[in-house]
């Protein structure tokens, strides 16, 4: 597990600290469990209701690098895209009320299933965000192994075929060790 401060895009506006747990596959399909502490626009506590994990809360989605937030938390919030408009159109703003809304994290591969969910939670520790349903652990596998050519979460196989899930990771992770090798000699 990590810890660090990861910063709100652009710090014109009020933040504070929530916290996310959520796992990460390297390329050479090493599995880590991550909890890192995110700089968030301030308010969003109040509008953003508890939630059990998977349900979605306020994530809208969990993404390779990262997670979105609902942009319409931000909105009910409070927050102003304003200090960081330059021209003031509407193209602009939706860029500008998006990027706020989205969060990179440490982590090559970031996962979210049900055996390895992403949690966000509010400064006082209540899960205010969750996500089951991105990529899993074999999926993260099956991009590496594939050179990015299969991009599929895997979370229904995961669900009603364990035994054989796990024997498809012990493919892939013997795929990856071989492509290792290979690139050694």
């Amino acid at each position: 597990m990590t810890a660090e401060v990861v910063d709100e895009p652009d710090g014109s506006n009020p933040t504070e600290e929530w916290k996310t747990t959520y796992f990460s596959v390297s390329h050479h399909g090493v599995l880590t469990a991550h909890s890192e502490t995110i700089r968030m626009p301030a308010g969003l506590a109040e509008v953003c209701p508890g939630v059990r994990i998977g349900q979605e809360g306020c994530v809208y989605g969990v993404r390779r690098w990262g997670f979105i937030l609902r942009p319409s938390t931000l909105e009910a919030a409070g927050f102003d895209p304003t200090p960081l408009l330059t021209s003031g159109d509407d193209a602009e703003a939706l860029r500008v009320m998006l990027q706020s809304a989205t969060f990179d994290l440490p982590g090559e591969f970031i996962i979210a299933s049900a055996e390895h969910p992403f949690r966000l939670l509010a400064p006082d520790g209540t899960l205010r965000g969750s996500s089951t349903q991105w990529r899993t652990y074999l999926g993260a596998l099956a991009f590496f192994v594939s050179g990015g050519q299969v991009d599929a979460g895997f979370v229904n196989f995961w669900a009603e075929a364990e035994e054989s899930y796990q024997q498809a990771v012990g493919f892939c992770l013997s795929a990856l060790a071989e492509q290792g090798a290979l690139h050694r000699n």
